[in-house]
C-alpha cells in the first residue's frame, strides 16, 4: 500500500488521470474536431485509458493518490471508474494538456512541463474512486496547501468495466457538431468563460506558485 500527492492546475476546470501510453498509441492528430468528435475521443476511445473530470472551479488542487487502499475520508462527492496501467505510470494532466496533444502534430501527454506529475503503479486493472473532499458551494473554502481530492486505485483481477457517459461532474459540457478548433467562439468559450467568472465572484484567491509534486 502506498500514497502519494500531487499538485495541478486545473485550467479551464478539466483534469484527468491518463494511461498515457495506450493513449498515445490512438492519438490522432487532427486540425478539425467538433465537440462530439472531441467527447467520443476523450470518453469513448481511449476508455480505460483515461479518466476525465470537473474540478469545483479553475484552481491550484492537491490529490492524493491511495494505490490499493481505501479510506474513511468523508466526500462531498464522488465517482467511480476503471483503468488499465500498461507501463507502471499513470499521468495527471490538464485540460491543456490534453487539447495540445489533439490539435498539434508529434504533441503526446505527458507535456513535458508535466512529465512529473504521475503515479507508479503495478500494471493491471484498477476501480478507481475520486473522492471531493470540500463543499463546493462553500465558497470561503481555501485549497491552499490541503488535499481536495483523493483518488483511490484498487486492484482487479478483471476489468470492472466502469465507464462514463460524459466528463464526470460536468452538466453541459458541448457535445455538439460546433467546432472545436476555430476563431469564433463557440460554446466552449462561453462554458469556461463562466467557470471562471463564478470562480472570480465567489473566490478571492491569491496568486499559487507553480503546480509540483509535493
Amino acid at each position: 500500500m502506498s500514497t502519494q500527492k500531487l499538485k495541478i492546475i486545473a485550467d479551464g476546470s478539466i483534469i484527468a488521470i491518463s494511461n498515457t501510453k495506450a493513449y498515445n498509441e490512438i492519438l490522432k492528430n487532427q486540425t478539425s474536431w467538433t465537440w462530439k468528435q472531441v467527447n467520443e475521443f476523450l470518453l469513448e476511445t481511449n476508455k480505460d485509458n483515461l479518466i476525465v473530470f470537473q474540478t469545483a472551479w479553475d484552481d491550484e488542487w492537491i490529490l492524493e493518490f491511495f494505490i490499493n487502499q481505501e479510506t474513511d475520508m468523508t466526500a462531498f462527492r464522488q465517482f467511480e471508474q476503471s483503468i488499465e496501467v500498461t507501463d507502471e505510470n499513470l499521468y495527471l494532466v490538464n485540460w491543456t494538456d490534453l487539447t495540445s496533444s489533439l490539435q498539434f502534430k508529434n504533441t503526446k501527454l505527458p507535456d513535458k512541463t508535466n512529465d512529473d506529475l504521475n503515479i507508479k503503479i503495478p500494471n493491471g486493472f484498477y476501480r478507481v474512486t475520486v473522492k471531493q473532499l470540500f463543499d463546493h458551494d462553500n465558497y470561503d473554502y481555501s485549497s491552499e496547501n490541503k488535499v481536495s481530492y483523493v483518488v483511490e486505485l484498487i486492484s482487479e483481477l478483471l476489468n470492472p468495466d466502469i465507464k462514463a457517459e460524459k466528463i464526470i461532474w460536468t452538466e453541459d459540457f458541448p457535445n455538439n457538431d460546433s467546432k472545436f478548433l476555430n476563431d469564433e467562439r463557440n460554446e466552449m468559450d462561453d462554458f469556461l468563460d463562466e467557470l471562471l467568472n463564478n470562480d472570480k465572484i465567489n473566490t478571492d484567491k491569491s496568486i499559487k506558485s507553480p503546480k509540483q509534486v509535493l
